[in-house]
């Protein structure tokens, strides 16, 4: 009995948290935010990654333009947007090694 009075303790505690934060768990509002969850998708994550990573590219590429012509003179920032669209890619490259090894494995597995 005493692990069910420590339970019954807890439960009411959160119970006490919620109420104090303004969350009720019979309030109609509150199982409406449950219905209101993310439902993106890994295509959507993946299209958002290769967006940011064209971005990245186009912005070095930008700076790089700038550096040549003369438009800018601080190397170090054109540096530091080389790295950053080095790394985007370097990133990009391994999510789609692993995503080619997961669907070869997928792909070679027995029914």
């Amino acid at each position: 009995m005493d692990g069910i009075g420590q339970l019954q303790n807890l439960m009411n505690y959160q119970t006490q948290l919620r109420e104090a934060q303004g969350v009720n768990l019979n309030n109609a509002s509150a199982l409406e935010s449950v219905d209101e969850v993310n439902h993106e998708t890994f295509g959507d994550y993946l299209g958002k990654a290769i967006e940011t990573l064209n971005q990245n590219m186009n912005t070095m590429n930008e700076a790089t333009k700038q550096m040549i012509t003369g438009d800018q003179s601080d190397l170090g920032q054109v540096m530091i947007k080389m790295t950053e669209a080095q790394l985007s890619l370097q990133t990009a490259v391994q999510v789609r090694n692993k995503c080619l090894e997961a669907y070869n494995e997928i792909k070679n597995m027995q029914i």
